[in-house]
């Protein structure tokens, strides 16, 4: 008997032994692929926070004092109350967290497909049935999507990933009309500019997931959600707070301060360069979807021979093959000026459409 056989003899069914979630690592001019900020934080404020982090015993846990100064500062930079306010390891972490606190066995969730994979992949180890939209690349989600189904978690990405737009407008506040759990993903809003922050206060049902992944610290996996009281604590107690986050993590949001104004900065600088992109491809004659994120999805003649051609000359960009709907597309993340003129120069010579 193969040895896998007799391991699935003693795990959860549906437990799967497919390679986990890779990207390519080779050499590259241009890294295009997954939607992090192409720049990084200036040496200085580095070092400042470094300074910081060693004033920590790194022998010791987090101390739930560190997640509340670091809570009260976070929340203070960008505008909430501490006890609206969760930290956590990144936005994935707040997407299993809804699992955890409003999914489970016999309950459901909706969600709009193409988008991330974490919600479908979230779901599936939660045991939460889950209602999927199909859409196509232009097509969002609207009103009677919503009140077609009755659901216990409503995920509404706000710009969705990968395709860039926003739902319909009207789609949350109907979603908040159910009783419902309503996850409005905006890990994207430095560069859409929108929130729907303003119903918290009327919507006890609303949470907000954000990420500072996007905006230059990919690295650091730090992410936030905002909600009403009871939600927050339900969250923090199931992950056990602050014994989830390490000392970087909560020294980088306590002095979010210092930080935040390069994030503002860069992302002015990436919406730019999007819009540059965007005209290009227009004059260029390539089909793509208008995007409020920091990355455009866009349509051509051949994916997989685009990006493996792409790929060679030293820009990676995002295939796209395995999602439904998106076989004909492939994404890219708005870079650094020089690395979005090196992939326009590139793509130029390929026969794209």
């Amino acid at each position: 008997m193969k040895q896998e056989t007799v391991i699935k003899r003693f795990l959860r069914e549906g437990i799967s032994f497919s390679p986990p979630f890779t990207v390519s690592e080779l050499p590259h001019k241009a890294k295009l692929d997954q939607n992090e900020a192409p720049f990084d934080l200036p040496d200085e404020v580095k070092v400042i926070l470094l300074e910081r982090l060693k004033e920590y015993q790194w022998n010791r846990y987090p101390q739930p004092s560190l997640y509340a100064d670091a809570k009260e500062s976070f929340a203070k930079a960008i505008g909430f109350s501490p006890e609206n306010l969760i930290l956590t390891m990144g936005c994935d972490q707040l997407i299993q967290g809804a699992y955890l606190i409003a999914g489970g066995h016999d309950r459901n969730a909706l969600i709009f497909e193409p988008t991330y994979p974490m919600f479908s992949h979230a779901a599936r180890f939660n045991q939460t049935n889950i209602t999927r939209i199909q859409l196509s690349a232009d097509e969002i989600p609207r009103r009677n999507h919503i009140n077609e189904t009755e659901n216990h978690i409503i995920f509404i990405v706000t710009p969705n990933n990968p395709t860039g737009n926003f739902p319909e407008e009207g789609v949350v506040e109907t979603a908040l009309s159910k009783n419902s759990l309503v996850f409005v993903d905006e890990s994207y809003v430095d560069f859409s500019k929108r929130t729907w922050s303003h119903l918290l206060k009327e919507h006890p049902n609303l949470f907000i997931a954000r990420s500072t992944s996007k905006s230059c610290m990919a690295g650091i996996r730090l992410g936030y959600g905002i909600g009403h009281p009871d939600i927050i604590n339900a969250m923090e107690t199931t992950f056990t707070a602050p014994y989830h986050l390490s000392c970087l993590q909560l020294v980088i949001a306590k002095h979010f301060d210092l930080i935040q104004p390069h994030l503002k900065e860069f992302a002015n600088i990436i919406i730019a360069e999007r819009e540059r992109v965007s005209n290009q491809f227009s004059e260029m004659g390539i089909s793509f979807i208008p995007s409020q994120g920091n990355f455009i999805l866009f349509k051509v003649k051949n994916p997989s021979y685009i990006f493996q051609q792409l790929s060679e000359s030293g820009v990676r960009i995002r295939s796209l093959h395995t999602i439904p709907g998106l076989s004909d597309y492939v994404r890219v993340t708005i870079g650094k000026k020089e690395e979005n003129d090196l992939f326009l120069e590139k793509l130029n010579d390929l026969p794209f459409k």
